[in-house]
């Protein structure tokens, strides 16, 4: 079963879990005195279903950091195996099956991705960190269909699975369906656990609080086949001021791949973190003290409009997803665009790299030098759909480049370096030549 965390108690670990905000659920009161003591083993899991991580893995991945800061090792499983079949908690309907290529690709870039957050964190805090990636594709190498059945099925029944929600849900429901790959994934699951606690001394598996029925079914399959005693614990629900779940966007996740969403456009998603939220965010994504979280905090609520603490958690995520070279230059363009000074002269100042992320930042294109007519650029950078609408944003005024308004029609600009086109108050790309 799991019990519910409760601020208060005197053991360090729990303290700064609960603290954080990190502690929901657990599985046993020992856990807390186990990885107290350093030198210990948990894990977390994710799927390879895409290239990249999300916010809401960068919530769990957090949870771990703050276990292994007390050097306690992590181990990540990548899901190779789970990842061909795919977890149908959350789905009302069968997911597609990604080729083994796919996959394989996904896993690599999802193990570079750890590695990195966790050599940038290095940086930020101090703390080293053991890690290890494992795939569970390798667990079943050599193992045969019967062999899986008496090694895990045996010891999990069929009424256990079924009073799943998500599958209790599916089953229930005439119009969706479950198959029986979907129905065996929580059993593969637990086989990581068993793997992981008989190879590598595992004792500890943390995830988002949506897995909390996963967890319960993999500790029971330990005690069952080898009558020893491993634990769980979950996370809360991360949830802004506004009860929005954390990390998704109109239904979407934000990604942690530069490629997928820009370090630019994380940081704008934490810049815009409301008040309220700052000092719990600050606590949830950074590793700073809570001394330093205060400072931050007290320095913040004497002019809210700076947006001091905003500020601060977004140049530590950012800094720890992408790097410090990332968080520079989001702040970089941050402050160029949000400029109410001379936003030229501050464009002119950048370094070619940090130019060049300013371009992708606002959905600019690179252009071949030479003369274009001005309502040519504004349909080629999207300020327009045609012609006619470019016209119609000159002859309102509406219409900037290099802050210049363009009354002309006919006018031709003469493409030689960078420019900015503006369309009205706030709509600014950013062109390069090349």
């Amino acid at each position: 079963m799991f019990y519910y965390g409760v601020a208060g108690e005197s053991m360090y670990l729990r303290q700064e879990l609960e603290q954080r905000g990190f502690l929901y659920q657990y599985t046993h009161e020992d856990l807390f005195d186990t990885f107290d003591q350093w030198g210990k083993a948990l894990y977390f899991g994710c799927d390879p279903t895409a290239q990249s991580l999300h916010l809401g893995n960068f919530c769990v991945f957090m949870q771990a950091v703050n276990y292994m800061k007390r050097g306690n090792k992590l181990y990540l499983i990548v899901g190779g195996a789970t990842g061909m079949i795919g977890d149908p908690g959350g789905k009302d309907s069968e997911r597609s099956f990604l080729s083994p290529e796919q996959l394989q690709t996904n896993v690599t870039s999802i193990t570079n991705q750890v590695q990195g957050m966790l050599e940038h964190l290095r940086e930020l805090s101090g703390h080293d960190f053991d890690f290890e990636v494992i795939n569970n594709e390798d667990f079943y190498t050599d193992m045969s269909y019967i062999d899986f059945l008496r090694e895990v099925g045996k010891y999990i029944t069929i009424n256990y699975m079924m009073t799943k929600e998500t599958v209790k849900k599916r089953i229930e429901d005439p119009d969706k369906s479950i198959s029986y790959t979907e129905f065996s994934y929580m059993l593969l699951q637990s086989y990581d656990y068993l793997r992981l606690y008989q190879d590598h001394g595992v004792s500890l598996q943390i995830a988002g609080s949506d897995q909390r029925w996963n967890i319960t079914t993999w500790v029971e399959l330990v005690r069952k086949k080898l009558d020893q005693t491993v634990f769980g614990a979950t996370g809360p629900l991360i949830l802004d001021s506004t009860g929005k779940k954390f990390g998704k966007s109109e239904g979407n996740a934000i990604w942690l791949d530069p490629t997928m969403n820009s370090p630019y456009s994380v940081y704008q998603y934490f810049l815009n973190t409301t008040d309220e939220d700052v000092e719990r965010y600050l606590k949830l994504f950074t590793l700073l003290s809570f001394e330093e979280i205060d400072a931050i905090v007290t320095q913040h609520v004497e002019d809210p409009s700076r947006r001091y603490g905003q500020e601060q958690l977004a140049i530590y995520v950012v800094t720890t997803i992408f790097g410090t070279d990332a968080a520079t230059q989001a702040a970089a363009i941050t402050s160029v665009l949000f400029s109410t000074g001379d936003i030229m002269s501050e464009i002119a100042a950048l370094d070619a790299a940090t130019q060049s992320a300013l371009c992708d930042a606002t959905g600019g294109v690179r252009l071949q030098s030479g003369s274009y007519r001005a309502t040519e650029l504004a349909v080629h950078v999207g300020l327009a759909s045609s012609n006619g609408e470019a016209k119609k944003l000159i002859q309102s005024g509406a219409l900037y480049i290099d802050e210049q308004k363009i009354d002309d029609i006919g006018a031709e600009i003469e493409l030689k370096d960078s420019l900015l086109m503006r369309k009205g108050k706030k709509g600014k790309v950013f062109v390069l030549w090349q």
